[in-house]
């Protein structure tokens, strides 16, 4: 296995409207953490494929209690368990300051993975299942839903101890939780967001469309070139990495006479060698898709201005061919099937 645990330990935790915070915490011994390496492993992908994540770092205006907590440990000068007690007593005073009624568990996670050591801080909750027992009974069951986990950070030990100007030092869960929610968790780090992966990707995606646009590619050309770029970014996405222009590059002139670096060194923008992506944005590079009103509408890309097209004027969109199943259900509907 590439990846081993150094120290683990994990809190559960409740906090109710009208009763007292209650906590009780573990840190793993040395047989556990062995135990524990296949859990972190899937915990570390789940991590990597999570579609929306940004960059943050330490603040020093904002509350430094873990950050000093954490290089204290690090530079070997605390045990780790003293690191998670006071890591739980700053979170509890965060959830308090919050007001915010929650059960779960807190997690803790020094591991090594291949060449790079991190420390993962996370809140996974419950989630009920039903098993089966040695009698065929049922049995309902709770576990950790890791699958589900929305708020964890994870930082790179080795850019943190000697590189602190790296503003992708930390990386976090940018998921469906909620502003509040989330800013109780930078608070609870004392990090603010460096990186957003969302508005990279998005002026990434529109500088590939002016560079195909100036190459007067033909909509098979585009099409394919997108779909190219897409698989590219979906392997970086899947394996927690960001793109790199030099990579992307290569993809992007294939089809054109021209080079891909040498127009954005040209135009308006400031990218880094290194592209941090957003699954969600990067995905519109082959469909499209949006929701509201009780209307969801998704479609592949290369269909735009052939069957699907959009008149913004009169804000109008229109399908020629409409789906079979969608036809299907619309003939039954109005009785002609």
């Amino acid at each position: 296995m590439s990846l081993a645990v150094n120290q683990f330990s994990i809190a559960f935790y409740e906090k109710q409207a009208d009763t007292e915070f209650s906590t009780k915490w573990a840190v793993m011994t040395d047989d556990s953490l062995a135990k524990a390496e296949v859990f972190v492993e899937q915990l570390h992908n789940v991590y990597n494929a999570k579609p929306s994540k940004s960059y943050a770092a330490f603040n020093e205006e904002k509350n430094t209690a873990f950050s000093q907590r954490l290089h204290t440990y690090l530079n070997q000068e605390i045990p780790f368990d003293h690191l998670s007690k006071d890591t739980l007593g700053l979170f509890q005073a965060e959830l308090e300051k919050y007001e915010f009624e929650e059960t779960g568990y807190l997690l803790l996670i020094d591991y090594e993975y291949v060449a790079t050591r991190y420390f993962m801080v996370g809140v996974v909750n419950l989630s009920e299942h039903f098993s089966v027992d040695s009698e065929f009974g049922i049995k309902r069951e709770r576990h950790l839903d890791i699958n589900k986990i929305q708020l964890a950070a994870r930082i790179d030990v080795s850019s943190l101890l000697h590189s602190a100007d790296n503003l992708k030092t930390i990386s976090f869960i940018k998921g469906r939780a909620g502003r509040q929610v989330n800013d109780f968790f930078m608070d609870l780090l004392g990090c603010t967001e460096t990186i957003n992966a969302k508005t990279q990707s998005k002026e990434l995606l529109g500088a590939i469309d002016e560079f195909m646009s100036a190459e007067t590619l033909d909509p098979e050309e585009k099409a394919q070139t997108r779909e190219k770029v897409f698989e590219y970014c979906n392997e970086k996405i899947a394996a927690g990495e960001d793109a790199r222009l030099e990579e992307l590059n290569d993809t992007l002139s294939m089809a054109a006479d021209n080079e891909f670096k040498d127009f954005i060194s040209q135009q308006d923008y400031s990218f880094d060698d290194n592209v941090t992506l957003d699954k969600s944005t990067v995905r519109k590079l082959v469909k499209l898709s949006g929701s509201g009103g009780g209307v969801s509408v998704s479609f592949d890309r290369i269909l735009l201005g052939d069957r699907v097209n959009y008149d913004p004027n009169r804000d109008v969109l229109t399908i020629k061919g409409v789906p079979t199943s969608l036809k299907a259900v619309l003939l039954d509907e109005f009785g002609l099937e």
